[in-house]
């Protein structure tokens, strides 16, 4: 029997998608413009924007993880009709720490050199990542009450090895960069560009490793 649905699937979409495109948005005010004399701008900007480059690398990895976090929340709700209380309370403490991404993103993109500001960045993305795993294993745990019967017979579980790969590629690099920032907190940062590389390796595996249909 399918639980009755506390709210409706459509409004905590909403709720989700709006959270994160502001989020995303609001991740450009962490970009400093240089303020100087008009007159000296041609002498002193382009040093200046080259001195930004580390918040502009920061502000990078915040922009794509929220949009690779985005996707995967998308793919995640799509395979279900129906949610629950508990769903969208553990839905909400995602949106909590996706909300805080651009302040941990400003405080570490100012200060890459201090350890506790890139620790607090990396610790915010592992807890939006936790939770966003946490509303995957929700969903393939419950996909009975929150499925119709007609969908749950079509087994969307088919895919699930390569959300399995994308749910923890992310932790596992932020795990990466955490340990590096002990040893040089600016160069942690870098851990990210393993992201995309995994995921397109792991991708290419799970489709050459699936049956033809």
């Amino acid at each position: 029997m399918v639980r009755k649905e506390g709210v409706g699937k459509s409004r905590l979409e909403s709720l989700s998608d709006g959270i994160f495109a502001f989020a995303m948005t609001l991740l450009v005010i962490t970009l400093n413009v240089p303020v100087i004399p008009k007159q000296d701008a041609p002498e002193l900007l382009p040093v200046l924007i080259s001195a930004m480059s580390s918040e502009f690398l920061i502000f990078t990895i915040a922009f794509f993880i929220l949009a690779g976090y985005w996707l995967s929340h998308h793919r995640i709700l799509r395979s279900v009709d129906y949610i629950d209380d508990r769903l969208i309370w553990i839905n909400i403490f995602l949106l909590f720490s996706v909300v805080m991404i651009p302040f941990t993103t400003s405080i570490s993109g100012d200060y890459d050199n201090v350890l506790e500001a890139v620790l607090l960045f990396h610790i915010n993305l592992l807890s939006a990542s936790f939770l966003l795993t946490l509303v995957w294993l929700y969903i393939r745990n419950h996909r009975e009450e929150l499925t119709s019967r007609e969908e749950h017979e079509k087994g969307v579980v088919g895919r699930e090895s390569g959300g399995r790969v994308r749910a923890l590629a992310i932790p596992a690099v932020i795990l990466l960069a955490i340990g590096i920032s002990f040893i040089n907190p600016s160069m942690s940062m870098w851990c990210y560009a393993l992201i995309p590389v995994i995921v397109a390796i792991a991708g290419k595996s799970v489709r050459e490793g699936s049956p033809a249909v």
